[in-house]
């Protein structure tokens, strides 16, 4: 049986792959490879396919992560919420997070004018055909990812194609809900994606991810890893970010966090800290999405105390 550990030498970190072998009646341990980083680790891991559970205890600081669980379990006392109340948070979500998702993407629609073209159907002099159907578009994933984040059966591939298609429905039919067909690569950024052959295989640990059972803090590194991976691996031709952020909040979702938000205004700091994790430095990124989970839980416990 192989299995990769965490070694430290000095101030750093390295990793192992270990074979166990039962010699003599005795077991003994081999090991095969060498590591410099959790990331070449978890790449090998995942090729060969064996267990890698990536240390993440320094993602979140303790205080941070005390906070945000005692907040979801005041949250968690006042439930169940009423309907009206849910009504509020719901159509309030759905503007701010299409304007904010899309926004990021370069959707030039105001939060305003997302307002108006979700709830009022009206047309934007000055703004493209495809932003107001990313609008649209990203409302209607809106509503597939809340029927998922209350089912208590599987998220399956078939489930995040669908998001997908709904991404880009009437934008892109060609590509919409179909893994990418080509190698694409991501501008003014040096890293190299994988190649679009091993998508699907790759994609596994997404879904892995998704199902997975941590609650708590735990759902919060979980949806880290669900969103770094998808913009990773990188499944389509066009969407990925939103999607990668869908299916963050459907992680969280699911371990009873309200939706969160990734903000138009930290465009800068989640893209350093996506190259931050490209180095294996996950800290950035997780903070990042914790502070917008807080911000979520703070809007929620004051609307409904």
């Amino acid at each position: 049986m192989a299995f990769i550990r965490k070694k430290r030498k000095g101030n750093t970190h390295y990793y192992e792959l270990v074979k166990n072998t039962r010699v003599g009646g005795k077991v003994k341990q081999k090991v095969l490879e060498y590591f410099p980083s959790s990331k070449e680790a978890e790449a090998y891991a995942i090729k060969i396919g064996i267990k890698f559970d990536k240390d993440h205890a320094d993602w979140i600081d303790a205080v941070t992560a005390s906070r945000l669980e005692n907040k979801l379990q005041q949250l968690n006392k006042l439930r169940p919420l009423s309907k009206e109340i849910l009504k509020r948070l719901r159509e309030k979500f759905e503007v701010d997070m299409t304007y904010n998702s899309n926004a990021i993407e370069g959707n030039r629609l105001s939060l305003r004018e997302t307002w108006l073209v979700l709830r009022r159907g009206m047309t934007i002099r000055g703004k493209s055909l495809v932003e107001h159907l990313e609008a649209t578009n990203h409302l209607e994933a809106l509503g597939l990812l809340e029927k998922m984040a209350d089912s208590k059966s599987k998220i399956t591939e078939m489930d995040v194609l669908s998001l997908h298609a709904a991404i880009l429905d009437k934008i892109d039919s060609q590509n919409a809900g179909f893994y990418r067909h080509e190698q694409v690569f991501i501008e003014g950024s040096k890293i190299s994606l994988p190649n679009w052959k091993h998508v699907p295989d790759l994609m596994k640990t997404v879904y892995a991810e998704l199902n997975s059972k941590g609650k708590g803090i735990g759902a919060i590194y979980s949806a880290v890893k669900v969103h770094y991976q998808t913009v990773r691996v990188h499944p389509f031709v066009d969407g990925n970010g939103r999607l990668a952020r869908l299916l963050m909040n459907l992680k969280l979702m699911r371990a009873s966090f309200p939706p969160t938000i990734l903000r138009r205004e930290e465009r800068r700091a989640y893209y350093s800290a996506l190259d931050k994790a490209d180095k294996d430095d996950f800290r950035s990124l997780a903070m990042l999405i914790a502070r917008d989970v807080e911000k979520s839980l703070d809007f929620y416990l004051d609307s409904v105390s």
